[in-house]
């Protein structure tokens, strides 16, 4: 059996442990995933089944589309809602100063590697690190953003946005540097990937209800 599954990865899992839940409802002895989800954040997975596996390079998809709330005034330990809250403020930006804002958000952005991420620093996880309180400075990486759009304030101190961009990056990384460049602090407290290629959420399989005839060759 070979081919892909575009997967709708619930919150609150890890991508890898989304996976082995569709390898053993499936039977599926090889599989691997394209495009590591936080657990925290929902949506698209492309899960690689059979041969291709071998495949990845050739089927990476560079193009990405989120969907994100972020909540002003308070930043977490990862970022999102998984955390602990290390810091808080009582600036709450405007709609209108974040749509001035969102326009230098678009293009090549320089981001920080959330401590909290997979990436290695000097041969370790950057997680690893983090959770055994390890301090270090994390890496700064560029990204392309292809459009950051505000869509609509949801509360006094929510906002909704979708998200535009290249393979790479973090979306807790922009919510925090929108924060700061609006001199105040966020969190991605919801992120949900509606998009990855050609594979859209609208399409995707839950674990529910995913069964064999979804693993589908292109």
């Amino acid at each position: 059996m070979n081919g892909i599954i575009n997967l709708n990865k619930p919150s609150g899992i890890s991508s890898a442990h989304a996976l082995n839940l569709v390898k053993r409802k499936l039977g599926l002895s090889k599989a691997g995933f394209l495009g590591t989800l936080d657990p925290a954040a929902s949506g698209v997975l492309i899960i690689l089944v059979g041969g291709y596996t071998k495949r990845a390079d050739e089927l990476h998809q560079d193009e990405k589309v989120y969907r994100s709330t972020f909540e002003f005034c308070r930043e977490t330990t990862t970022l999102d809602c998984d955390g602990e809250t290390v810091a808080t403020t009582d600036i709450i930006p405007t709609k209108q100063q974040i749509e001035v804002e969102l326009r230098n958000l678009v293009g090549n952005v320089e981001i920080e590697v959330p401590k909290f991420s997979a990436v290695h620093i000097n041969g370790k996880r950057a997680y690893d690190l983090a959770r055994a309180g390890i301090d270090f400075a994390p890496p700064k990486k560029v990204v392309k953003i292809r459009r950051f759009e505000l869509l609509e304030q949801r509360s006094e101190k929510e906002f909704f946005f979708e998200i535009e961009c290249e393979t790479g990056t973090y979306i807790r990384s922009l919510a925090k540097l929108l924060a700061q460049k609006l001199g105040t602090l966020a969190i991605a407290s919801t992120i949900i990937r509606t998009r990855v290629g050609n594979f859209d959420i609208k399409d995707s399989k839950t674990l529910d209800n995913v069964t064999i005839n979804d693993i589908k060759e292109i």
